[in-house]
């Protein structure tokens, strides 16, 4: 797919080009911006989160769902379809016009960064994310150290920071009563390829 910068789509065009796209792009009210492909080391981390959050939800029998990064959110607010890394839901999936690659309810997002990315993530992604009335519960996962930033929605306008270093460490998941262990995260995981 070939876009130019000052090229405007539809929301339907958008949609349309991504679904026979090869690679993902991100909808940011008009623009279509392609993301950068994953490292291994990103890609490692993104599985094992994934997993971690499988293993928490069998574990208390809870009723969430978990996505890889091929589900899109939409932003309503902020008119933008993003790809988080890992997202959970509550119970079942609001999705926007019956896609079944687009949900509208993201309770916990989940972010690998990189230096590239960082800035985005932990500023302009993460504001577009607040204005979600569901979403509760963000995790910033870093691909150079040991390292996640969890932040939690204690009232509407209202956000609680954690930082987790230590591979010993329980990061608690506030929004789903559940906790995942920071070694499950990075085990194995090559920081420094």
């Amino acid at each position: 797919m070939t876009i130019t910068a000052s090229q405007i789509f539809t929301i339907e065009e958008y949609l349309e080009l991504e679904a026979h796209s090869l690679s993902k792009h991100e909808y940011h009210n008009g623009k279509i911006i392609e993301m950068a492909g994953g490292t291994t080391t990103h890609n490692e981390l993104s599985g094992k989160l994934i997993t971690q959050l499988n293993i928490a939800i069998d574990a208390k029998d809870a009723v969430f769902k978990v996505y890889s990064s091929d589900m899109k959110i939409w932003i309503e607010k902020f008119n933008r379809f993003l790809y988080p890394d890992a997202v959970t839901i509550a119970l079942k999936p609001e999705l926007y016009n019956n896609r079944r690659d687009i949900i509208t309810n993201p309770l916990l997002v989940v972010e690998v960064t990189s230096p590239s990315s960082q800035g985005y993530d932990n500023n302009s992604k993460f504001g577009y994310y607040r204005s979600i009335p569901s979403f509760s519960e963000y995790l910033l996962v870093s691909q150079e150290q040991h390292h996640v930033s969890r932040f939690f929605r204690e009232a509407p306008d209202l956000w609680r920071t954690s930082d987790y270093y230590n591979l010993e460490d329980m990061i608690p998941l506030q929004s789903m009563g559940l906790e995942i262990p920071m070694l499950g995260i990075y085990k194995g995981v090559d920081l420094n390829p």
